[in-house]
C-alpha cells in the first residue's frame, strides 16, 4: 500500500480548522467541540482526527468508543479496506491519523485501554506480523511529514518487539529496510544503515525511545527512567558505588525532569521523592542515594505532580502532608481541600491520609 499526503490537503484542512474552530471558539469548550464535529462530518481530516480523540478520551458518550473513534482515525488518514481486505490510501490524510492507526495495530486486544476493545474486524483479520509491519509504515509515514512524538515512540516500540523473536524479526525485515534505511533517526544526525540482526534492531529501537522522550513524549521518558531505575539498583545490588552509577542516575534525573516539567503527575512525584529522601525504585527493590536530597527541589515537584491532576497527584498531596505538614499546621483549610482532592483523585491513598 502507497502511503502519501495529496498536495496541500493535510495544510487546507488545517488553515480551514483554525479558522473556523481555534481563531473562533478556542481549543477546549463546548462551541469549539460542536464546530469540530460539523467540520468532521464535513470530510476535514484535521477535525476528523480531534472528533475521534473526543470519542477515544470518552468525552463524548459512545457505546462502543474505541471502534468509533478507529474508524474516524480512518477515514481522517484516507484509509479504507475493500471487501478483500485490502487496505487502499486515498491521499488525503492527516498525518496524526496515520499514527493514531499504528497505535491501534500494535495495541488493539493487547495493552492498555484498547485491551478490552470492542472487534474490529479490520484488525482482526491481519496477523501480527502483518499488523506490526503495516503500523511501521504508517508511524514513518506520519513522522515524515512532521516529527510527531508518540509515533517516534510507537517506532521504537515495534523495533523493540521485532527484537525479541527471529520469526518476528524475520517478517518485519523487508518493511524496515525499506521504511527506515537511509533515513536519519529523528532528533539525530545519524543515518540508520542496514538492520542485520536483533541486536541491532533493538539498538536502533533503543535511539527512537530517547528522540522521542527528548521531543518530550512523556511516557517515553517514564519508560526510560524505569530502565534506568532498574539498572540502578540491580547494579547497586552487586556492589556498584553511586560514583561508578553516577551516569545512570543522571540519566533517570533526566528522563523523570523531561516529563514532570510538562506536568506529567508520576514523573513529577517520583521525582520529588527522589529529591525528598534520595530513593530509586526499580522492580529489584528500593536504593537510596542521600548526596542527591535537596527538599526545595522536592517541594516544587510535588506541587507540579498537583497541576494537571490524575490519581498519581494523589500521592504527591500526600507526600505534600507528610513531608511539608508546616503548611498544613496553622491551615485547617488547606488541608481541608487537599483531602478532598486527594478523595476525589484515589480512595486508596485518601484512605492512607487519614492515619497521617
Amino acid at each position: 500500500m502507497k502511503l502519501e499526503f495529496m498536495n496541500n490537503g493535510y495544510d487546507a484542512d488545517m488553515k480551514e480548522y483554525s479558522e473556523n474552530v481555534l481563531v473562533k471558539c478556542g481549543t477546549s469548550s463546548k462551541s469549539a467541540e460542536r464546530e469540530t464535529i460539523c467540520l468532521a462530518q464535513a470530510g476535514n481530516t484535521v477535525a476528523q482526527n480531534f472528533y475521534a480523540d473526543m470519542i477515544y478520551n470518552k468525552k463524548i458518550l459512545r457505546k462502543k468508543p474505541y471502534s468509533d473513534a478507529f474508524y474516524l482515525y480512518m477515514e481522517a488518514s484516507g484509509i479504507s479496506v475493500n471487501d478483500s481486505g485490502e487496505w487502499k490510501c486515498s491521499g488525503k490524510a492527516n498525518p496524526m491519523a496515520f499514527w493514531s492507526v499504528g497505535y491501534y495495530l500494535v495495541n488493539y486486544k493487547r495493552e492498555n485501554v484498547l485491551l478490552k476493545c470492542n472487534t474490529i474486524p479490520e484488525i482482526e483479520a491481519l496477523s501480527m506480523d502483518k499488523r506490526l509491519s503495516m503500523a511501521l509504515e504508517f508511524t514513518v509515514a506520519s513522522i515524515s511529514y512532521e516529527e510527531i512524538p508518540g509515533a517516534i515512540n510507537l517506532i521504537g516500540r515495534i523495533l523493540s518487539e521485532a527484537s525479541k523473536s527471529d520469526e518476528l524479526f524475520d517478517a518485519l525485515t523487508p518493511v524496515i529496510e525499506e521504511c527506515l534505511v537511509g533515513h536519519e533517526i529523528p532528533q539525530s544526525s545519524e543515518v540508520i544503515e542496514k538492520i542485520n540482526d536483533r541486536e541491532k534492531c533493538s539498538e536502533i529501537s533503543e535511539m527512537f525511545f530517547v528522540a522521542a522522550a527528548k521531543l518530550g513524549y512523556v511516557y517515553a521518558c517514564n519508560s526510560l527512567a524505569a530502565r534506568e531505575a532498574d539498572r540502578i539498583v540491580d547494579e547497586s545490588k552487586n556492589g556498584a558505588t553511586s560514583d561508578e552509577l553516577v551516569e545512570n542516575i543522571i540519566n533517570y534525573i533526566c528522563y523523570l525532569r523531561i516529563a514532570a516539567d510538562r506536568l506529567e503527575p508520576y514523573a513529577a512525584n517520583r521525582l520529588g521523592l527522589f529529591y525528598m529522601n534520595g530513593e530509586i525504585k526499580g522492580k529489584g527493590g528500593t536504593v537510596t542515594f542521600k548526596e542527591y536530597i535537596d527538599h526545595s527541589m522536592a517541594y516544587e515537584y510535588f506541587k507540579k505532580a498537583t497541576v494537571y491532576p490524575d490519581a498519581n497527584s494523589a500521592w504527591a498531596y500526600l507526600n505534600l502532608m507528610k513531608y511539608f505538614h508546616k503548611d498544613y499546621d496553622l491551615n485547617l483549610d488547606l488541608m481541608n481541600e487537599h483531602m478532598d482532592y486527594i478523595k476525589k483523585l484515589s480512595r486508596e491513598v485518601y484512605d492512607i491520609a487519614m492515619d497521617l
